[in-house]
């Protein structure tokens, strides 16, 4: 099916009331057979109204404006056994039955004592494996009403049911092989419950959805033959969908149907959800959500709304490179025409041709080019468009990624709107894009090709042998700077050496960049070539702070005999761990407010494990993070324990901006803008480099800045 041109709308209409309504029958008779639709049954000024919803797009139809009662309609099933809807009537205080004229007929039911004083009941649906209609009423119990005999039904309540009448639910269906009810309780947290008809206890198998605001009511709840649990919330007519049989259910939004205050439905659980063959899905690639398998975008065609000149439709989306246009040689992309580019960091021009003008554009670009849409790659949000051209502007962030990638336009009269999930009219269109980078200057840190050199004596608050080579590091820092602003870091290291019997992690602070300054989720980080998944960005730090490792003796590899890792004779040839990252910054920030290289690079004591006495006694216990060991005069991190100021060999002045020094100026950590040749194990750094004591002592750095360059040759490592 393919729309050019508008279609009149009884066409698409008597398609959807063909599946309930077949010719010469009369107004009493059941539904000819188990419909694929979901029947939603509201009640709008004391009227019950029915639709027909296609769950796979939440389309909908009205299929009575006046269910022919003066009041409500409600826990209402499809009975597979005669093919009729029953429910509670309000206005009878009974059951009711409902046939293809959608008209409620009251039926003459006998209550025990407990099903009399029950009142009315808004949660029910009928049995898959029995004949027998279930109603549940918080605090009252659950209850039954057997159908197999039109002339004579008996209400009674299900012994002890009472004592489990406790859950919260609007609505619950029977799964169509288990013979147990499910149901999703209402609130801000909605649980995944199991409900036993033989006693009316439920079994909460965990929490599948939560609300940041605003609380659910889910009012109609319906099942597929495959276990698909599907919920509407009242308030938006949001419909979930979660697999009850998966061992860790989660709700997904599936669709977007009608909102009432008062909603119930029924289905028929042995019907498949079926697609039609009036919509219209996406073709990016699958991660982005294409395949109804995935919860793709799709949409029921509408003749007077989409992109472009023209929609088409599919039986399931074609991902790229299969695209349905190339499967059908009928190209419906035509609808977004994109003139300038996206170049990071610059605006764009997007020109929008629209049918309709109760239309609203959503739209998303992958810009980390991650294989996904995230709300932060939102571009256009809920923009009313105009019948015909639309220009629009939209900005490429700084932190978006240079190469191929893709981007979705969804139009509908759904304002709100995710990048997946089925919509009731409109269309999406899917376009391959290209993001360029220009005129970036890519600073290197100390070069393009070396390394700066990080040693660390890990005794603190004790200088101990001072042999400078329990953590030896090689960094490599970037920057990438268009206009005077930075957009990103990146850091390039690996373990040269380590010559301590302690554990320590390793970590890079930016001082006076707050850590809210980073673009979290777009950080890329991998440990020797395998991409890390967690986040490397401290947390409870007011700047940034990114951890390469809580502990690098787990990446230390050992050679048989050795001790240490490249401090010993014979231990030379050891493999070296090695890091790289890429943080871009949330937005641009100025030269000037980023640190001076080689920014504040630190090791720090491995949570949970011994540090020695001296470094126990400052803090009382382990220390953990609250021992850091910085470059000399740089200020430590939030979680440092300013009880190590003064302690022991430290002689730090805070309020002279001196850090991490004893009395003569010897720091614990140093830096050495080169390859460097450590000390070997238990030589002083001092004894090996006869030249660093004036050097040390000299604040102004003035004397001996050199030093590194004249060694002892048999005091120090050489591999």
């Amino acid at each position: 099916m393919r729309i050019s041109k508008p279609i009149p709308f009884s066409c698409s209409l008597a398609l959807l009331f063909g599946l309930f309504i077949s010719e010469n029958v009369s107004a009493s008779d059941p539904f000819s057979a188990c419909p694929t639709e979901a029947f939603v049954i509201q009640k709008q000024s004391n009227t019950p109204k029915s639709y027909g919803v296609n769950l796979a797009t939440g389309s909908y139809v009205v299929l009575s404006e006046d269910m022919g009662t003066g009041n409500g309609y409600n826990g209402v099933g499809f009975n597979y056994h005669d093919n009729y809807l029953y429910g509670w009537d309000y206005a009878s205080g009974s059951l009711g039955r409902t046939g293809i004229d959608y008209q409620i007929a009251a039926l003459s039911v006998v209550k025990d004592s407990s099903a009399s004083t029950a009142g009315n009941f808004f949660v029910g649906d009928i049995a898959i494996n029995e004949n027998v209609w279930y109603g549940y009423r918080k605090g009252k119990g659950l209850f039954k009403i057997p159908l197999d005999n039109p002339a004579s039904y008996s209400m009674t309540v299900i012994p002890g049911s009472i004592n489990f009448a406790t859950y919260n639910i609007t609505d619950f269906a029977f799964h169509p092989s288990d013979g147990y009810m499910y149901s999703i309780s209402n609130g801000s947290i909605g649980k995944l419950l199991k409900i036993d008809p033989a006693t009316g206890e439920a079994s909460n198998l965990g929490t599948v959805i939560t609300s940041d605001s605003g609380s659910f009511t889910f009012g109609a709840q319906f099942f597929d033959p495959n276990g698909n649990l599907y919920f509407s919330n009242n308030s938006n007519g949001y419909i979930y969908k979660l697999n009850v049989n998966s061992p860790s259910p989660s709700a997904v939004l599936f669709a977007y149907g009608p909102a009432s205050s008062s909603n119930d439905g029924a289905r028929c659980a042995l019907a498949e959800v079926i697609i039609g063959d009036d919509v219209d899905f996406g073709d990016a690639p699958d991660s982005y959500g294409t395949l109804l398998d995935s919860n793709g975008a799709r949409h029921t065609m509408s003749e007077d709304l989409y992109l472009g000149a023209s929609v088409d439709n599919e039986s399931n989306g074609y991902p790229s490179p299969l695209s349905d246009d190339t499967s059908d040689n009928s190209d419906d992309e035509d609808g977004v025409s994109m003139p300038t580019g996206f170049e990071v960091g610059e605006s764009a021009i997007l020109l929008i041709t629209a049918k309709g003008s109760d239309g609203y554009l959503n739209a998303w670009f992958d810009w980390d080019r991650d294989g996904s849409f995230s709300s932060d790659e939102q571009v256009i949000t809920g923009e009313s468009l105009n019948d015909g051209q639309n220009t629009l502007s939209i900005d490429v962030p700084s932190w978006a990624k240079a190469g191929s990638t893709w981007a979705r336009f969804r139009l509908s009269t759904q304002q709100v709107i995710n990048p997946t999930g089925g919509v009731g009219d409109g269309e999406v269109e899917d376009y391959a894009v290209t993001i360029t980078e220009t005129g970036v200057t890519i600073n290197y840190y100390p070069s393009s090709s070396t390394y700066t050199t990080l040693a660390y004596e890990d005794l603190y608050p004790d200088q101990g042998d001072f042999d400078m080579n329990d953590v030896v590091i090689q960094l490599r820092l970037i920057e990438y700077v268009k206009n005077n602003q930075v957009r990103r870091i990146g850091f390039e290291a690996q373990l040269a050496a380590m010559g301590a019997a302690y554990h320590n992690g390793f970590a890079v602070h930016l001082p006076g960049v707050e850590r809210s300054k980073i673009k979290e989720s777009v950080i890329s980080w991998s440990i020797d070539g395998i991409e890390q998944m967690d986040s490397p960005l401290e947390t409870g730090q007011s700047n940034a702070v990114f951890v390469f490792t809580q502990d690098l003796k787990q990446y230390v590899t050992l050679e048989q005999g050795c001790q240490y890792l490249r401090t010993e004779t014979g231990c030379e040839t050891a493999y070296r761990t090695t890091w790289s990252f890429e943080i871009p910054f949330e937005s641009p920030v100025d030269e000037n407010l980023v640190p001076a290289f080689p920014y504040d690079p630190f090791i720090f004591a491995t949570p949970n494990t011994d540090h020695g006495l001296a470094a126990k006694n400052v803090v009382g216990a382990n220390p953990g993070r609250q021992l850091e060991i910085h470059l000399k005069n740089q200020a430590p991190t939030d979680k440092f324990s300013t009880n190590y100021f003064g302690a022991r060999d430290d002689a730090s002045t805070p309020s002279a901006s001196q850090y991490f020094q004893d009395e003569n100026g010897m720091a614990w950590a140093i830096e050495i803008p080169v390859t460097w040749k450590h000390p070997k194990e238990k030589v002083r750094l001092d004894d090996a480099y006869s030249e660093f004591v004036d050097f040390a002592a000299d604040s102004s750095g003035a004397t001996n800045p050199t030093w590194y360059e004249n060694a002892t040759e048999s005091l120090t490592f050489n591999d």
